[in-house]
């Protein structure tokens, strides 16, 4: 019974991972036929072509072409990115076709779409598939090169996986240019990456590369051991492409072992699958080798035939016509870049003169507008200059007439004083002048006995004469004292007095009489009277109250 156990249990992992592929595979296509938008129906267009890419070649071709002529005349920006892998999806279909021209083409459009876009990871898959092709025409100078440009794009990115896959291919080149020392090293670190992100199917592609160096270095054991484990593996999987690979790389370890039947079996085998999936590089190299395993198996008419396949199918694969295309698409692309290049820097140049002309205009308004602002600053300087001088002007002059109105009354004062001196000393001369006459006649014509009454009588005169005198000296001086404040107060309550009423007001204050009053202001008895009736009147002081009284109580 345990005999039975192992085939059923991998009978059974087979059926549930075909059913898995199968879901898969129906939950694409159902996702494409129930799409309605046309974003949605090309992605998943490109998913599908992607997922039958190396199982059923033809219907992933048809699901590129088909979603390219969906977005062929749509012209939003979000379709750059579907247009640049569908062309990137073209291009692996021609070089697996051996159609390098076309392939090349493809990929150069890819790659100005993805230059657009700024994407270096999407420009990295370019360069890395560019090599492909450059690794199939035997040019591996080239393709080396295109491998390194893309592990610098991918190391920028840090995208594991395809640097890993990178690494791979470029082990590949070196392989084939007998740098087997190099190839192993891009191995182990493609490995090395693969194992990091645990991507066992990048991992088999490795093993199966390093079972084609171990073939080299002559270790067939290794080599086979690994080749048949990747077999298993691509037929589970379904992979045609990888099928055919490694049907050819057996063959090319029983070729070094020279077991030819061997060799010719699975030369066959990746024979058949290469015209089925119309891998023609792969079929050109195939009957290459049955020539030589033919030759070597004694069988010259098959080795003849075979030969003539290789040659056609070798003609067609790389003929020089082919190469003069791909050089013509590689110049057209370099000058078209270089025209945009110079388009661009046309344009930046041009976009800096606009900035330096628009810059200059700026600067040509900032300089009017300051300028405005100086000479409306100035005008607003220079109106508040006059209007302050107007002012000072006309403060100056109303300080100017104040002082004069004052100069004038202090001269009128000093006028007025000037005349009462020279009234004082006038009666005072004429009292003395008076004084002299009686003298003379009352005294000097008396007889001896009546000059001396007449000497008493007279002393008597001038002793009142000087008391009056000394007494109205005394109060002039209290009048001088008082009238100070009094006569504020007399021009604050009734501006309407003269200043010869307020000198009265101020006599009258100091309760003198009419008689006094009129000797101090040397008047008459009439002018005294007359000048209490005008100050009763201007201070409306009632009949019934004394005009001293009233005075008195101002203050």
């Amino acid at each position: 019974m345990k005999k039975y156990t192992t085939p059923f249990l991998l009978l059974f992992s087979f059926l549930l991972f075909s059913q898995e592929k199968d879901t898969i595979l129906t939950r694409l296509q159902k996702e494409v036929r129930e799409a309605i938008v046309d974003t949605t129906k090309v992605k998943t267009m490109l998913q599908l072509g992607e997922y039958q890419l190396n199982r059923d070649f033809d219907k992933a071709e048809g699901h590129f072409i088909k979603a390219l002529d969906l977005i062929k005349h749509k012209k939003e920006d979000y379709y750059v990115p579907f247009r640049a892998a569908l062309y990137v999806q073209m291009g692996v279909v021609n070089r697996r076709k051996a159609n390098y021209p076309e392939a090349i083409e493809y990929y150069l459009k890819a790659m100005k779409y993805y230059e657009q876009l700024k994407d270096s990871s999407g420009v990295g898959d370019v360069y890395h598939n560019m090599a492909m092709v450059y690794r199939y025409q035997k040019e591996h100078r080239k393709a080396i090169e295109h491998f390194k440009s893309s592990i610098s794009l991918k190391q920028l990115v840090r995208d594991s996986v395809g640097l890993g896959m990178v690494y791979n291919m470029l082990g590949v080149s070196y392989r084939q240019n007998k740098q087997l020392d190099s190839a192993l090293i891009c191995y182990n670190k493609a490995k090395a990456l693969f194992t990091s992100v645990n991507n066992q199917d990048n991992i088999y592609r490795v093993n199966n590369n390093m079972g084609v160096l171990y073939q080299s270095l002559q270790e067939y054991d290794k080599a086979l051991k690994i080749q048949f484990e990747n077999l298993d593996r691509c037929r589970r999987l379904g992979k045609k492409l990888s099928m055919c690979v490694t049907h050819y790389n057996i063959s090319s370890v029983y070729k070094r072992k020279k077991e030819w039947e061997q060799s010719l079996k699975h030369s066959d085998s990746s024979l058949q699958i290469a015209l089925e999936e119309g891998f023609e590089e792969r079929a050109s190299v195939a009957y290459r080798r049955k020539s030589f395993v033919n030759a070597k198996m004694g069988d010259f008419e098959d080795a003849y035939e075979n030969y003539r396949k290789f040659n056609r199918a070798s003609d067609k694969i790389f003929n020089l016509e082919n190469e003069k295309k791909i050089q013509a698409l590689e110049l057209n692309y370099e000058f078209q870049k270089e025209k945009q290049t110079d388009s661009l820097q046309f344009v930046q140049e041009k976009r800096e003169v606009e900035l330096i002309a628009i810059s200059e205009a700026s600067k040509k308004k900032l300089y009017f507008a300051l300028l405005l602002v100086t000479l409306v600053g100035g005008i607003v300087i220079g109106y508040l200059i006059r209007r302050n001088y107007q002012q000072r002007s006309k403060l100056a002059k109303a300080t100017y007439e104040s002082e004069k109105n004052i100069l004038d009354q202090e001269i009128i004062t000093k006028e007025k004083d000037i005349k009462r001196l020279i009234a004082d000393n006038s009666m005072r001369l004429a009292f003395k002048e008076e004084l002299l006459d009686t003298i003379k006649n009352e005294v000097t014509s008396q007889d001896p006995k009546n000059i001396k009454q007449s000497l008493n009588s007279l002393t008597t005169q001038l002793r009142l004469q000087i008391e009056t005198e000394s007494r109205l000296s005394d109060l002039q001086e209290k009048i001088d004292q008082v009238n100070t404040d009094f006569d504020k107060i007399l021009q604050q309550s009734y501006p309407e007095l003269t200043k010869g009423e307020r000198e009265v007001c101020a006599l009258l204050r100091l309760n003198l009489s009419i008689k006094e009053i009129m000797t101090i202001r040397n008047v008459s008895v009439d002018s005294v009277k007359s000048m209490r009736r005008r100050i009763r009147k201007k201070m409306n002081v009632p009949s019934e109250i004394e005009l001293e009284k009233f005075i008195r109580e101002l203050v």
